[in-house]
This record gives structure tokens, C-alpha cells and sequence, in this order.
């Protein structure tokens, strides 16, 4: 598959024989492919979601190989057209990571404000990473590869790696000094993991009993919100390490970014906001909770 501009995407399907003809359905996402076998064959194209979000900033993949970032406050877009496969997107802060088939680039805003919306390219990485999940900080990019995480430059240098006990299912980035930010990570046996990117050791803050969807720590990190993959929601004390909330048919959490008692979660096409020990209120609305400010 290659986009209107000649940009190779994906090998939609491989057969053992000569393909003789291949009809898109008008209007959809099927392929029908004849071949000299004498088969024909119904092929479905998926496209995933690829996007990012930090604060007021939420960027997403367009036509496959264009990046639109925006700022969900004055509602301002920019289109970043990278003229080839977008693989995965980061944002941090004033960065931008975009990841390409063979190199990976590297965004920044001009002058750092807030509002600003004019995106610089900083550096490229110009080596094929392979990775499950991306994000960005400051000086750096981590990459997951099942149970490993590995932080590099933005020269491409790799500085430290981590081998962890289950393969990675989640991974945020909670803030922190530039070259020192911390990393949330939960890995599919259970385990919450904090790490800081200038620190070798991974930092255990729980135990859950199920492999982890979504994670979020509250305003002051006293506080983590978890998604399972049994679709329940659990919001642990990290003192004490007990359960204070539990409730079902959750797919996604995050905490209020200011109060520090306030978060909510998505699923079974509700967005339910929970308040200290106030009643859950409830609303119709699908999709996936990504940030709550």
C-alpha cells in the first residue's frame, strides 16, 4: 500500500501465486483480490490510532503520514508532514517525537510558551528503532521492547537500559527536571514500576493482580488510579498501599491535573468523574479518557 504521493505504508497481503486483479470497495476499507490460483480473497485494512497528548496538547496521525498537533484550549492545529510512514507519536512538554520507519524526528516550539504552536525540527535520529511504545522528555526518548525500556539521546546514543520482570503494557511520563524525569510503567503480571531516567533501578510501587491497562498518578503522586485488563478500576494509597476506590467496566483512567481528589474513567460508553467521597456522576459518552484538566 503506498499513499497518493508514491510513500510506501504497508504489504497489505503475500499469496503463494500471480494476483491478477484487486477492486477497492467504494466508501470502505475492503480489498477483493483475484489470483492465478484461481482464489479470490476479501481483505480488510485496520489503521490504528497513533497519537499523543501532554497537557493541552494533543497530536495525532493523519493520512498516515502527516502529524496534527492541537491546542485543546485556543483550538489552533498545525500540520506536520513528515512525507513518510508516521509509526508512533510522543509529546512532551514543548517536544515532539515522531517516529519513522528509518529515523526518528525530533520537534520543538519556538519559544517555549504555553500557547506557542510553531514546531522547529530539533534533531533526527537516524537509525531504524523498533518499539512497542515511545515517549519523550526533555533530552531524551525511551523505547519499549516487550520487558526492555531503553533511553537514548537525541544523537541516537543509547545511555541506559532496563530489563524488567514482565513485558511492558503502559508507560507515562509524570514530569520531573529536565534529564531526571520519572517514568510510570505497568507491566502485564501486575506490577507498577517508577523510574527515573538518570537512576538504573526501577522503583516498585505495587503489586495488582492483574495485568495493567492504564495507569495515572494523582496531583500529588500520593495517589494511583489503575486500569486492569479485567476492565476494573482500582485507585490504591501508595502509603499504605491499600485500596480505597474499586469499581467495574472501566478501559481508561486520569486524574484532574489541579485537584488532587478528582479523576475519571471511561467504558461501557460512559465518562464517570468521581469527586473525594462524593457520588460518581455519570454521563453517555463514548471513547477513552486520555487527560482531564
Amino acid at each position: 500500500m503506498y499513499t497518493n504521493e508514491g510513500v510506501f505504508l504497508k504489504t497489505v497481503m503475500e499469496r503463494d501465486d500471480w494476483v491478477w486483479s484487486i477492486v477497492a470497495r467504494p466508501q470502505a476499507k475492503y480489498l477483493c483480490v483475484g489470483g492465478n490460483d484461481g482464489t479470490v480473497g476479501m481483505y480488510q485494512t485496520v489503521f490504528s490510532t497513533v497519537h499523543g497528548l501532554y497537557h493541552d496538547r494533543y497530536a495525532h496521525r493523519e493520512t498516515m503520514t502527516d502529524v496534527i498537533i492541537q491546542h485543546l484550549v485556543t483550538e489552533q492545529k498545525v500540520r506536520i508532514k513528515a512525507r513518510d510512514y508516521v509509526k508512533k507519536i510522543a509529546v512532551y512538554r514543548d517536544r515532539l517525537a515522531v517516529q519513522l520507519p528509518e529515523q526518528v524526528l525530533v520537534y520543538e516550539t519556538l519559544d517555549g510558551d504555553q500557547f506557542d504552536m510553531h514546531y522547529r525540527l530539533k534533531e533526527v535520529i537516524r537509525r531504524k528503532m523498533d518499539c512497542n511504545l515511545l515517549v519523550v522528555t526533555m533530552q531524551n526518548i525511551v523505547l519499549c521492547q516487550e520487558r526492555r525500556l531503553q533511553l537514548y539521546d537525541f544523537r541516537g546514543t543509547k545511555l541506559r537500559e532496563w530489563v524488567l520482570e514482565a513485558v511492558v503494557r503502559y508507560i507515562r511520563v509524570v514530569g520531573g527536571p529536565s534529564g531526571r524525569e520519572g517514568l510510570l510503567v505497568g507491566l502485564k503480571n501486575g506490577s507498577v514500576f517508577k523510574i527515573f531516567i538518570n537512576n538504573q533501578f526501577p522503583i516498585l510501587l505495587i503489586k495488582h493482580k492483574s495485568p495493567i491497562r492504564c495507569l495515572d498518578l494523582s496531583a500529588s503522586r500520593r495517589k494511583l488510579a489503575v486500569v486492569d485488563e479485567d476492565s476494573k478500576i482500582f485507585v490504591y494509597d501508595l502509603a499504605t498501599k491499600q485500596v480505597e476506590f474499586e469499581e467495574s467496566n472501566a478501559n481508561s483512567v486520569a486524574w484532574n491535573t489541579e485537584m488532587e481528589e478528582m479523576f475519571c474513567y471511561s467504558g461501557l460508553g460512559k465518562l464517570s468523574i468521581k469527586t473525594g467521597k462524593f457520588p460518581i456522576h455519570r454521563q453517555n459518552l463514548q471513547g477513552f479518557v486520555v487527560g482531564f484538566k
